[in-house]
């Protein structure tokens, strides 16, 4: 898939730079530096204090799975594991990319299916939301559940003026949205 948007030689040439360094590519004076700080002793400090029961409500602790996914529906966690595990497979990455640029897609039935089990999968895995105030909304509900999102405004490319202005107020839109939303709830 890589050699589809990269050209070869680049991939050859990266390959030849990162597989031909000897194994031992250490400089001597950061193995003696290392040697020496290895034999200093540290002073030993206390251990900080266990967190107390307010603190760690809002401390995220990653080992407590069914804590950290207490506020996602089951089926949203399977979904989301089937399709990152789908787009992490180059071949069903492949079929996808046929699918969608093959003349069955200009057929009307078989291109709500397609589009239909696209959105339903990949977009909602992917996107916040078809415009900026659905995107407000699962901003809003990613906040609510005590994490924050990062809003990226995407563009189709524009070859004129009518659609360079399009995605221009389509982004000042999303702006003017992301004020609505709760303070450091979303950064660009």
């Amino acid at each position: 898939m890589a050699t589809r948007v990269v050209p070869q030689k680049i991939i050859k040439n990266l390959r030849y730079k990162t597989t031909t360094k000897p194994l031992n590519a250490s400089h001597p004076s950061a193995a003696a530096t290392v040697a020496s700080l290895l034999e200093k002793q540290p002073a030993t400090t206390p251990p900080p204090p266990p967190p107390s029961s307010q603190q760690s409500a809002s401390f995220l602790d990653l080992n407590d799975a069914e804590r950290l996914f207490s506020a996602v529906p089951t089926s949203t966690l399977l979904r989301s594991s089937a399709v990152l595990h789908a787009t992490a497979i180059g071949p069903v990455v492949d079929v996808g990319i046929w699918a969608m640029q093959s003349k069955l897609l200009q057929m009307g039935i078989m291109k709500d299916a397609v589009m239909a089990v696209t959105k339903r999968t990949f977009y909602e895995h992917f996107c916040a939301g078809e415009d900026a105030v659905a995107a407000g909304r699962s901003i809003r509900s990613v906040n609510e559940a005590g994490l924050r999102g990062m809003l990226v405004y995407g563009v189709e490319d524009a070859h004129d003026n009518e659609g360079c202005n399009r995605n221009l107020n389509g982004f000042l839109h999303t702006v003017d949205v992301s004020k609505s939303l709760p303070p450091s709830s979303v950064s660009f």
